[in-house]
Order: structure tokens, then sequence, then C-alpha cells
């Protein structure tokens, strides 16, 4: 039983390496849904032939005038730029790569050097990735983007995982002391 404890620093650092994958796999699957939301929102809107003849030029210019106002409500509420938490935009590419680079060091420390100060830090990182995950699947949900939804909460399960698997690491006591 004991060599099971010793292992649950390993086990942190797994659960951490598939949820930055899912995160990583999630954002970008946004990043191209925004992307693809713009561009249809971008385009401009085609009538057919016969029906272009019956209407007036004021009525084609409303027309357009209502079909770009809401591509923009669409594009707010599904873009990119439209989502800030803190000011920072969650789905941006820099920040992506941020967190991602933070959680994969995470867990080759973890691997390497399972010290007791690193546990705590994980503990800390993981279940506050796990709230933002929790706060992701509710704006997924309230998108209707179920894809988004699943791969969100199943994040946040992960993370909630690497919180528990680090904890227990500390529970067991058999973490080296921090020495500095």
């Amino acid at each position: 039983m004991q060599r099971y404890r010793d292992r649950l620093p390993v086990v942190a650092a797994a659960l951490l390496v598939a949820a930055t994958i899912l995160f990583v796999v999630g954002t970008t699957i946004e990043r191209s849904q925004a992307r693809a939301g713009e561009q249809q929102a971008a385009s401009p809107v085609e009538r057919p032939a016969g029906e272009a003849g019956e209407h007036s030029e004021s009525e084609a210019t409303e027309g357009q005038s209502n079909a770009t106002t809401e591509g923009a409500e669409e594009h707010g509420s599904s873009g990119e730029s439209g989502e800030e938490l803190f000011g920072i935009n969650p789905e941006s590419a820099g920040l992506t790569a941020a967190v991602a680079a933070v959680s994969l060091l995470l867990a080759v420390l973890l691997v390497a050097r399972p010290r007791k100060g690193l546990l705590v830090a994980v503990v800390v990182v993981g279940l506050g990735f796990a709230a933002l995950d929790v706060r992701e699947g509710i704006h997924q949900a309230s998108e209707s983007n179920a894809g988004l939804l699943v791969i969100a909460l199943v994040t946040g399960l992960l993370h909630l995982g690497v919180a528990v698997a680090a904890a227990a690491g500390l529970l067991t006591g058999r973490v080296t002391a921090l020495t500095s």
C-alpha cells in the first residue's frame, strides 16, 4: 500500500498533463468557431436574382444594415474578443500557451522532485483551474455548445483530480521537506 502513496505526485502529474491537453484542444476549438462566426458575419447577404429586382434600393440597404448588426451581435456573443475575465481574454493564444507551459512545468517538477511546497502549489493551482473550468462550462451551457461544455467539465474534473492527488501526497508525509 505504501508504494502506491509514493506514486501520488506522478498521478497528479499525469492528470495535469491530460487536463492541459484538453484545455488546449478546447480553447483551439473555441477560437476556430469564433473565427468561423466572424467570417460568416463579414460575408455579404446574397439574395436570389429574382428577389433582388423586386425590392427597392432603400430596402436592400436596410436589410444589409440589419444583417451587419446581427453579425456584430453574433460576434459579440461567440467571438474571441467578446469574453473577458478580469480584463483578460481567456481564449487568447498567448494565455493558452502560458497556461500550458506552466502546467507542463508543474507536471515535470511533480515527477522529478515532489516537494511539500510544490504539492501545496499544485493543490492551489488545481483548485483554481477547476473553478475556471466550471465557469467556462457555465458559459458554454449558456451558449448551447455541448461539445465545449463536455470538454470544460472533463477538464475541471481532471484539475480537481490533480488537487486531490497532490493533497493526498501531502497527507502521506512521504514527500521530502522543502529545504529552501
